[in-house]
């Protein structure tokens, strides 16, 4: 019985112990790092040096808009064209992580490299783009693929004033539009000639005919910049195609640039549309 009683207190003394709170010994972490990041000017306006100075970090990442992503505590960038870019630094310790922020202004443009759509728009040189000389290469509808309204293979003659017209893209990231001396004035969706006041009938008329408030829509030299599935012609009056399309809508009057999205391109053929929020003009173009 003696024996009985010691087990039992023992058991209630273990017990209790046992439900005494218990801390597991830790690690102190720290703090987490307080991110921060210095940019100075290269050899050129378009280069620029990121130099993390937050200390005690062990990753350190980077995100630079419209370039993408880099790691490293010293990242030598490139921006070669005008504008505004986000620069975003995040930096892990032991304790935790931060992200700041930072904007370079760009305020010139600089020599694009020829990779990527400047490579297949200029093959490095000079490249002569034409209409492709083939049905539906002119394409309007409710979306890309659904037509209203397509060239006819016999359009190829009827309008050949505008399949012989060549839209030339230089690695210099020059344009130049070059309609062979000769345009298709073009109609509105009820039949009339576009703009009202152009004078001319719907067809095709000698360049010489353009009325003096629209000559930019005539031959001539301009911009393109390319970025991503996005190609935009800048000057005034610079198109491709139909002269009316704009970026976002049908135009009476030349744009400054015009913008189309780029749905296919490669070394010989490009698919371009303007979509006019439900209205899709879509040119399929090909290059010798």
């Amino acid at each position: 019985m003696r024996k009985i009683k010691l087990l039992l207190t023992l058991a209630v003394i273990l017990g209790i112990w046992s439900c005494e709170p218990f801390e597991e010994n830790k690690p102190l972490l720290g703090d987490p790092p307080v991110a921060s990041f210095d940019i100075s000017a290269g050899a050129t306006p378009n280069d620029f040096t990121l130099t993390n100075t937050t200390s005690d970090v062990f990753i350190v990442n980077w995100v630079v808009e419209s370039l993408g992503t880099f790691e490293g505590e010293t990242v030598d960038v490139q921006l070669n064209s005008i504008g505004d870019y986000m620069v975003t630094l995040t930096v892990f310790n032991d304790g935790g992580h931060d992200s700041t922020s930072q904007i370079i202004s760009v305020t010139q443009d600089g020599e694009q490299p020829c990779i990527g759509n400047i490579e297949l728009l200029t093959n490095c040189s000079s490249k002569v783009w034409k209409l492709a000389f083939e049905a539906n290469a002119l394409h309007v509808g409710p979306n890309a693929t659904e037509t209203w309204w397509g060239n006819s293979e016999d359009d190829l003659d009827a309008r050949a004033c505008i399949f012989n017209d060549e839209y030339i893209f230089n690695e210099d990231l020059s344009y130049e539009y070059d309609n062979k001396g000769d345009f298709w004035a073009d109609a509105d969706g009820d039949g009339n000639i576009w703009p009202a006041d152009l004078g001319l009938p719907v067809g095709c008329n000698d360049a010489s005919l353009w009325p003096s408030q629209y000559q930019a829509w005539n031959s001539g030299v301009h911009n393109f910049s390319t970025l991503d599935n996005t190609l935009t012609l800048s000057g005034d009056g610079a198109h491709l195609g139909l002269y009316k399309v704009a970026t976002n809508a049908e135009v009476s009057q030349p744009q400054s640039s015009v913008s189309y999205q780029i749905m296919e391109l490669t070394s010989d053929r490009m698919v371009l549309i303007a979509d006019h929020n439900g209205v899709v003009w879509r040119y399929t173009l090909s290059s010798n």
